[in-house]
């Protein structure tokens, strides 16, 4: 795939050159790979667009992105049909093009090889780029990432914890039987080994490796091959989940080096924009100018979502403490911080029949709205594509009827030119 577009981009990037007479950072359909691109006027083979881009059109909503949707404004006020969004600044926008710091919060690519290896060798100085890396009680990690993708958006069929955890570390096993029974030898690894390591038994960092992705020390190390430790700002969420806003907003600052000053602190803090979720603040922390009240939210946390999670987690924690104690120690020696997790943080509140039974009701009600909700969502896509799908008759029927009227017109000149050269150059009735 990516031999692919790169095939096509040097391919645009050589007609576009031919057009404009220099060297063009340009793509025939931009980063969308639009299967309606040759609908829009000036899109497909014969058209330039930055490969950052992405070309969308009035009435064509399969062109349309989340990030890039067609705007009212657009041909009210701007009289366009057609136009370009940035949908992607990386890796496509160069030095020279915009000057910018750019934020990216994917945590997926630090368990990603590849990934690190790409930032490294893209960057024009790898001395400058900065990782902030949040990490939770492993044990609690786990179980709050299932909790998520089994119990609130249903991705994971397996509904029992326990049984999830067994077949995931099944599976890492027969990843690599050696490793997973000395893991101590990882710290030991030549790079490249240990990025094909990271890279086949952490499935590129994708969701639901619970065991794998609560295994940092590995990844960790993998990027410390690339990059220096002072890069690197490592928190434990539990620390950061006690912090207030202003002093997250100022470590920030002061770690990534980006311009921080009162005023900036005073919108972080303003309204709880950063402040960690679940917690409340009545007052301002002493010596801070704010003035804001007290701040309630209910954080984006599925770990409660199960009636039975205080019985998982006990069943299952003392077992996974023994096997992520060693992955802690090397994580440890390797970022040089005594990072430590205690029971507590991976202990629930036990819940009694009552107290089970109203929480059992509650995630059924929950999983019923989200299937009136899915049905609702297709119903919808129907529409849509029926709409879509009338619209494009009509555009066919319109092309067709003036096509018809441009034939209709060519017979008309070509039978009165035979008139007139029948009649002598004049008409006839």
């Amino acid at each position: 795939v990516a031999r692919a577009r790169a095939e096509m981009l040097e391919s645009a990037r050589s007609h576009c050159a031919a057009r404009l007479g220099e060297e063009a950072r340009c793509s025939a359909v931009g980063t969308g790979m639009l299967r309606h691109v040759a609908a829009i006027p000036g899109g497909g083979p014969n058209g330039c667009s930055h490969p950052g881009c992405h070309r969308i059109a009035k009435g064509l909503p399969g062109s349309w992105q989340p990030v890039c949707q067609w705007l009212p404004e657009l041909d009210a006020k701007l009289n366009l049909t057609d136009a370009h969004c940035i949908r992607s600044i990386t890796p496509w926008v160069s030095s020279r093009e915009l000057n910018l710091s750019l934020v990216d919060f994917t945590p997926n690519y630090l368990c990603d090889a590849k990934a690190m290896q790409r930032i490294h060798f893209s960057s024009l100085d790898p001395s400058r780029p900065r990782f902030i890396v949040v990490m939770r009680d492993p044990v609690m990690r786990a179980f709050s990432e299932w909790s998520m993708f089994a119990l609130a958006w249903n991705w994971d069929a397996e509904r029992n914890f326990t049984s999830a955890m067994e077949g995931k570390l099944s599976a890492l096993r027969r990843c690599n039987e050696t490793l997973f029974d000395q893991p101590l030898l990882l710290e030991t690894l030549p790079t490249e080994e240990l990025a094909e390591y990271v890279q086949s038994c952490y499935r590129q960092g994708r969701a639901m490796m619970y065991p794998q992705l609560s295994m940092y020390a590995p990844c960790i190390l993998h990027a410390l091959r690339y990059f220096r430790r002072e890069q690197f700002l490592f928190l434990r969420y539990e620390d950061l989940m006690k912090m207030s806003a202003e002093a997250i907003v100022r470590l920030v600052g002061h770690f990534s080096g980006l311009h921080l000053d009162a005023e900036l602190v005073a919108q972080a803090v303003e309204g709880g924009k950063c402040q960690p979720s679940h917690r409340e603040h009545s007052a301002p922390p002493p010596g801070s100018n704010s003035s804001r009240g007290p701040v309630k939210g209910r954080p984006m946390s599925f770990s409660d979502t199960s009636p039975d999670a205080a019985d998982y987690l006990a069943d299952t924690g003392t077992h996974l403490e023994r096997f992520f104690d060693p992955y802690n120690q090397m994580l440890v020696r390797a970022i040089g911080t005594p990072f430590r997790w205690r029971r507590r943080d991976h202990r629930k509140r036990f819940l009694n029949a009552t107290e089970k039974e109203a929480a059992r009701v509650a995630l059924e009600q929950r999983d019923a709205q989200k299937a009136e909700n899915k049905r609702k969502r297709k119903a919808k896509l129907r529409e849509q594509v029926k709409a879509n799908n009338e619209w494009a008759k009509k555009q066919k029927l319109r092309r067709q009827a003036s096509g018809r009227k441009a034939s209709g017109r060519r017979a008309l000149r070509a039978a009165m030119a035979e008139a007139r050269a029948e009649g002598g150059g004049k008409l006839k009735a």
